[in-house]
């Protein structure tokens, strides 16, 4: 059986962890990059790369720092995986991009923009800054499902024998100016075998408060709706 022993939710001017109020916006209107700017300096992180990374990176990037607070950065984590979903895929990125290369006039195509042009991109930033060698993946599904969501999570996790899995729902809207995350730190339930994981972050035991929660669809549901 599988758990959450942690989990961080972020929509438009609050971010919460583990059930908690970790963070909220005083700015009105609700500006999306600048509540991104916001959380990152709130959470003291340090990462040059961040500035550079398209809205859905940024989103992803902050639920991770959260979620693996206090566990060693450079350590190679070959037991730990990433399985992320969203409903648009990178059209944020697709979009800017576009802009770049549809007319013959002001023909620049960019880069910068070109790199996050994969929903995918997201799970890189974070496999590469945490050093996480399991399991990597990104679905794009039509709506939030905790159903399909957990069978996936627990399937990839008994299939390809990783003992963590960073997972969640990680979507950006750009036309409404929304943001909508759930991300969860996923693990069997926890024994000898496991406190001996090189992915194990630092105090895991003390990550989560409460009882551990069994990923299943109904609890997965109930921490979306939060």
């Amino acid at each position: 059986m599988n758990f959450i022993k942690s989990y961080c939710r972020i929509v438009p001017g609050h971010v919460w962890l583990n059930g908690e109020a970790y963070f909220k916006s005083t700015r009105n209107p609700f500006v999306m990059n600048d509540f991104f700017s916001a959380i990152y300096e709130h959470a003291r992180t340090d990462y040059r790369k961040f500035y550079k990374m398209d809205a859905l990176s940024k989103l992803g990037f902050l639920a991770s720092e959260l979620l693996l607070a206090g566990s060693d950065r450079e350590q190679p984590k070959p037991d730990m995986g990433i399985v992320f979903f969203n409903r648009s895929s990178s059209l944020a990125a697709d979009m800017n991009y576009q802009k770049t290369i549809q007319h013959k006039e002001d023909f620049y195509p960019s880069p910068a923009d070109f790199v996050y042009t994969l929903p995918n991109i997201v799970a890189g930033e974070i496999a590469i800054r945490n050093k996480i060698y399991g399991e990597t993946v990104f679905y794009t599904k039509p709506n939030f499902s905790g159903d399909t969501v957990s069978r996936i999570i627990n399937d990839a996790m008994s299939a390809s024998g990783i003992k963590f899995a960073l997972t969640g729902w990680i979507e950006v809207d750009v036309h409404n100016n929304m943001v909508d995350c759930l991300m969860m730190l996923c693990t069997p339930k926890q024994g000898k075998t496991l406190k001996n994981s090189p992915s194990l972050p630092a105090g895991f035991e003390g990550v989560y408060a409460g009882e551990n929660i069994i990923l299943d669809a109904f609890n997965i549901l109930d921490l979306y709706k939060y």
